[in-house]
């Protein structure tokens, strides 16, 4: 993508004009009006109808996304980076990603100083946004998977592509800084908790170290860092894309299957994702390719080791951002699923014998 020079962030939707989207979309704009879209926490997203002068034509709605409103979730969204990872993720890898799962991007600009930040995003419409306390169909969670097999594939395939040094991001968290967070964790949700979940909290904090140690001899590539139903849309039959993923402040390079456990994990219900396990994880592998770089088992044993992703974000995430009674039953949802697929693949003694 190429931006026109000059233009300014936009940090809010009021502070949009015909000309500012006239620069970005290259065509003459007439008219706009825009409405708040989705749920997120660290950012805000707004969908803009577009209206355009005679003998123009464009996208007839795109997406705006800015760091959010509300002070304490935008303060975290500065302080680790995820801004500023976004918009480069959107300049200069999205580019290169062909019919990839990411949106295509008409604008991607930061504010050093302010830290405000705005994407115009292609908008995935028609699609079916995914809800992750309502949990993914297995139609959805193929479809994941599939995308997400082809995106390694691809930057497997091209590993020039990961090498930039901002993607070297290494933990954001440590033991000390975690303690913290699972105490003020505990202060909200000690009573939600059932024995096997406080025991797996209680397990992977005090072992914190150790599952670091354990992470940093996995195969690496590129990993979203946050791949859940809540961050994806999934196309209709005359959608440009199958499936859509967004809100990519996350990416890094980082254990490979991260994403894949991630997102088995947590977006399907417990009995839906045992009766589906064995068949996704082979949809993955098919997505690969006819040459995979793993076997089905590696697969099935990476996702075991890095299984434990999702309990560290429903626990750092949770006191980090604004509390809503949407986030309460979020986090406690996904914790509940990453629990059960922790104890269901024997994750567990990985914290304490490596084995």
């Amino acid at each position: 993508m190429a931006d026109p020079p000059d233009l300014a962030v936009v940090s809010q939707p009021a502070d949009l004009t015909n000309a500012w989207l006239t620069a970005v979309l290259g065509a003459a704009v007439h008219g706009f009006s825009y409405e708040r879209i989705g749920t997120g926490q660290v950012s805000d997203c707004y969908r803009i109808a577009v209206r355009y002068a005679p003998g123009s034509a464009g996208p007839a709605s795109v997406i705006l996304k800015v760091a959010s409103a509300d002070p304490t979730s935008r303060q975290t969204g500065a302080a680790m980076g995820l801004y500023d990872s976004e918009v480069r993720f959107y300049r200069e890898l999205v580019p290169h990603l062909g019919s990839g799962p990411a949106p295509g991007c008409y604008h991607a600009a930061i504010d050093a100083g302010s830290g405000a930040f705005d994407l115009v995003l292609e908008d995935a419409a028609p699609a079916v946004a995914g809800d992750e306390i309502r949990g993914a169909t297995v139609e959805q969670a193929r479809r994941a998977v599939t995308e997400l097999g082809r995106l390694h594939t691809l930057t497997a395939g091209r590993p020039s592509l990961i090498e930039a040094g901002w993607l070297e991001r290494g933990s954001l968290l440590n033991a000390e800084l975690l303690t913290q967070l699972y105490t003020l964790f505990l202060a909200r949700y000690r009573e939600y908790l059932s024995g096997p979940q406080r025991s797996v909290c209680d397990s992977l904090v005090t072992a914190f170290d150790h599952y670091l140690a354990l992470m940093s001899a996995e195969q690496r590539g590129l990993v979203h860092g946050d791949y859940r139903l809540d961050n994806m849309l999934f196309g209709a039959r005359e959608s440009a894309r199958s499936l859509t993923v967004v809100d990519w402040q996350g990416v890094m390079v980082g254990p490979a299957l991260t994403d894949l456990a991630y997102f088995l994990g947590g977006a399907l219900p417990a009995d839906l994702r045992r009766a589906h396990y064995d068949e996704l994880l082979l949809t993955y592998h098919a997505a690969l390719g006819p040459e995979p770089a793993r076997t089905p088992e590696q697969i099935r044993e990476a996702v075991r080791r890095q299984s434990f992703m999702g309990v560290i974000m429903s626990i750092a995430a949770s006191v980090v951002v604004e509390r809503t009674d949407r986030g309460d039953e979020l986090f406690l949802t996904i914790l509940s699923r990453h629990c059960d697929h922790i104890l269901d693949t024997g994750a567990l003694p990985l914290l304490i014998t490596g084995g």
